[in-house]
């Protein structure tokens, strides 16, 4: 159990630190992809303690180990976790980062 705080604090750090204003950080599984015309706008994510969030795409950052929004589909099929970087604005969350989680552990 401490081993997997431990785990989470140092993934959500590496997203701290690799964004300008880090926002707020959430990880979990993809459970939906929202993608009209083929473009991913938007995802569901069931977080480690079982919420789910939704969440619009905003200006992804592109560095270090972050993957664009089409890669979520992938994700959504294989179960593999995803760690988000966001903000909120007027009660919607907007993803501005999208990193792979293997240190996450999956929720219940």
């Amino acid at each position: 159990m401490a081993r997997s705080i431990l785990a989470l604090l140092v993934g959500l750090a590496l997203i701290v630190v690799g964004c300008g204003d880090p926002g707020k950080a959430a990880a979990g599984i993809v459970i939906a992809v929202e993608a009209p015309a083929g473009e991913v706008t938007g995802f569901t994510l069931r977080t480690e303690q079982g919420e789910t969030m939704r969440f619009d795409i905003g200006e992804l950052e592109a560095d270090g180990a972050a993957f664009a929004a089409s890669h979520l589909v992938e994700h959504a099929v294989t179960l593999q976790p995803i760690a988000v970087g966001y903000r909120t604005q007027d009660g919607r969350n907007t993803a501005h980062r999208l990193v792979d989680a293997a240190w996450a552990s999956p929720p219940p």
